[in-house]
């Protein structure tokens, strides 16, 4: 196909079928995105998730945290997080945040590991803003459950 064929098929494209498409979508793009992508554990992500997931894009997994971490080998549950993890639940569904309330609790009130990180992570503030959106998600599941049905 030449390059005068091309561009004319996309520009009848953008002109035809893309409107007559966007006429007919139901709902909003928030609601469209769920469908699509809520059973890989996806979810849209606020200005404040993006400026966290951009602090703990600078982690390298380099492990120094873990291996200082002092709640490691008292709580199980914080072996299993690790930080890696923990960072990974910033683009997570819901349920799986609110599933590790507990672990994110714990580690919330720690700062062993922040002086350790090569790369200054801000590992704290981000353990802290997931631990309050894991508190807030676990409490609203917990009260959705005992409400009577």
């Amino acid at each position: 196909m030449s390059k005068v064929k091309s561009y004319a098929w996309l520009a009848w494209r953008a002109v035809v079928p893309h409107p007559l498409r966007a006429l007919g979508r139901a709902g909003t793009g928030e609601e469209r995105f769920l469908a699509a992508y809520a059973t890989e554990g996806l979810c849209p992500t606020s200005l404040a998730d993006l400026a966290d997931a951009e602090a703990a894009s600078a982690c390298i997994g380099c492990g120094l945290c873990e291996a200082a971490c002092p709640l490691r080998n008292a709580i199980p549950a914080i072996r299993h997080l690790g930080l890696p993890a923990a960072f990974r639940l910033c683009g997570k569904s819901d349920e799986m945040l609110a599933s590790s309330a507990a672990a994110l609790a714990a580690c919330s009130g720690c700062t062993g590991c922040e002086p350790l990180c090569p790369t200054g992570v801000p590992v704290t503030r981000l353990v802290r803003a997931l631990a309050a959106r894991a508190a807030l998600l676990d409490a609203a599941r917990r009260a959705e459950s005992a409400a009577p049905r």
